[in-house]
């Protein structure tokens, strides 16, 4: 049996996020994510232990809804590649925390006749 020897658990929610690597720039998905780091999809020239800033987008329709972090490569696959966050704002990382909350417990918040509960509204203010 594979021990599983992630720290936080990672959560499935596809959400689009761009790398800038300096030279090498990515728009793509982040396939999964959890406190310590996300999963991408693609295929991407880049090596284990290469740094980038990323924005990923936690809302459609909110833009001020963004992650912006400092990512290492920890993993290449062939179909993606696994980054660690190294550093990130403390706005940033509310926002990260609260979207984990949120869909890790969405099937708690379901109303009785089965609807979701209407999104919560992030501002900063």
């Amino acid at each position: 049996m594979k021990c599983n020897r992630r720290q936080f658990t990672r959560i499935k929610f596809p959400r689009p996020v761009i790398l800038d690597f300096g030279k090498n720039k990515y728009k793509c998905s982040a396939t999964n994510f959890s406190l310590s780091g996300m999963y991408v999809q693609g295929w991407f020239k880049q090596h284990a232990g290469d740094v980038c800033d990323i924005k990923l987008s936690l809302s459609e329709t909110e833009p001020e809804m963004t992650i912006k972090a400092v990512c290492c490569v920890v993993r290449l696959e062939k179909d993606g590649l696994a980054l660690r966050f190294t550093s990130m704002e403390p706005d940033s990382f509310l926002f990260l925390q609260e979207a984990l909350l949120y869909k890790n417990n969405a099937h708690w918040c379901k109303q009785p006749d089965g609807t979701a509960p209407p999104l919560y509204n992030w501002k900063i203010l």
